[in-house]
């Protein structure tokens, strides 16, 4: 018998943690091109943080039977999709992993910028060199 996935507290509440932290997210990335670097860190550490509870939520929504919680998964998964990951439907799990690499990267970045003064494929001084052919 299929249980009802969304009639658990637990399962509610981190929904609207990871809803809380989409849009703190995406409030960020409206200005994040002139966001200082404390205020980048901050940002990462809250992608990670993100991307924690969403593969937990993804975990639930595979253990459970429930056809709603394999609605959710589905749109998690589609959502990744969207923002350029590859999703294997086999193993959806295995988009974290990519996700997480992509953080690295990010983290990799601040921390040549703020070792350097500029970020990577920039010039000194943080021009973005021009585009050539």
């Amino acid at each position: 018998m299929a249980e009802n996935f969304f009639a658990s507290q637990v399962v509610m509440e981190a929904i609207e943690d990871i809803v809380d932290m989409q849009a703190q997210v995406l409030v960020f990335s409206q200005f994040a091109d002139f966001a200082p670097l404390s205020a980048q860190r901050e940002n990462l550490v809250l992608l990670r943080r993100l991307q924690e509870k969403q593969k937990n939520m993804c975990f639930r929504c595979i253990l459970c039977d429930d056809p709603a919680a394999k609605e959710l998964l589905e749109e998690v998964m589609s959502h990744f999709e969207k923002f350029g990951h590859e999703v294997d439907r086999s193993n959806p799990m295995a988009v974290f992993a990519e996700v997480e690499a992509s953080l690295d990267d990010l983290e990799d970045g601040l921390d040549f910028a703020e070792k350097n003064g500029y970020f990577p494929g920039e010039e000194p001084g943080g021009e973005t060199p021009p585009y050539r052919m």
